[in-house]
């Protein structure tokens, strides 16, 4: 009897011992299988101050959209151009809804304070008004090229008059915009700068219509 209780004796620390270690390495495998967290990212950040843009309010009305987009934006990840031409996903930056949400976002909220109309909407749209524009945007390239260190963006837009059977005038915006370091932020701010411009674009030739109706060729 008192071999046996020798032996259970001496079992004891050695089993205590195999559940420690066993414990011990299942949480360091799960702390190692643990996912990196995901961060989500949103283009549309315009200042609205106080009273709009800086025109008297406009009854200008817009519609913008559809946009055509290249294959690597129709995927929630932020994308990277690498020198071999290859295009990088990162699994763990993405837009947050998609990024053509956030650019036909981005867009109108842009004009609709530029334009300092609240008549801005975004196709496919049920809106109880007519528009006096419609823009169609088709995105070439809108992409941060990693051996450059800086995003580069190829845009074709088309603006028409829904007044107009005649066809819509095209305009090209192609820029490329610097990075003011290598984090994800300052990537976005990059995107929100060449909206930003192109937002422009089209309020320049939209007031230019606005002015002088006839000269627009629409």
């Amino acid at each position: 009897m008192s071999v046996l209780n020798s032996r259970s004796r001496g079992t004891r620390p050695t089993l205590a011992l195999a559940v420690f270690g066993l414990f011990l390495g299942l949480l360091v495998v799960g702390c190692l299988g643990r996912s990196p967290e995901v961060e989500h990212f949103m283009l549309g950040k315009v200042q609205i101050e106080a009273g709009g843009g800086s025109r008297a309010h406009s009854e200008v009305a817009v519609l913008v959209g559809p946009v055509k987009l290249p294959a690597y934006l129709e995927r929630p990840q932020i994308a990277t151009l690498e020198e071999n031409g290859e295009v990088e996903l990162d699994e763990t930056s993405r837009w947050l809804g998609g990024f053509e949400d956030n650019f036909l976002r981005s867009v109108s909220r842009g004009l609709a304070h530029d334009l300092d109309s609240i008549r801005i909407a975004v196709a496919p749209s049920s809106a109880p008004f007519s528009f006096d524009y419609r823009i169609r945007i088709h995105i070439d390239d809108f992409v941060f090229v990693s051996n450059r260190d800086r995003l580069h963006a190829r845009i074709r837009w088309a603006l028409s008059s829904e007044e107009s059977d005649t066809s819509p005038a095209l305009f090209l915006l192609e820029t490329f915009r610097e990075l003011e370091d290598d984090s994800t932020e300052a990537l976005v701010e990059a995107h929100e700068a060449v909206i930003a411009e192109l937002v422009s674009q089209i309020v320049a030739e939209i007031d230019r219509r606005e002015a002088s109706p006839e000269a627009g060729g629409l």
